[in-house]
């Protein structure tokens, strides 16, 4: 087994959540993974620049708690 088969066996891999998280790589998760509902949620969001609803809404599809 290669060093990066047991590491992707062993560890939990995931997102880093830090201080100044802004989100690109989340809108770019979010536009894959969300459903046609919640990427009008998030243009309506974003036209009103309503940082706490985008964090909301990137934490309920992805998972991912953007700090900021």
């Amino acid at each position: 087994m290669s060093g990066i088969e047991r590491i992707n066996q062993e560890s939990d891999m995931s997102e880093a959540s830090y201080k100044y998280n802004i989100g690109f790589q989340e809108m770019v998760d979010f536009y894959q993974k969300a459903s046609p509902k919640e990427v009008q949620q998030m243009e309506n969001l974003i036209k009103k620049d309503s940082w706490h609803g985008f964090k909301r809404l990137i934490k309920k599809v992805l998972g991912v708690d953007l700090k900021g």
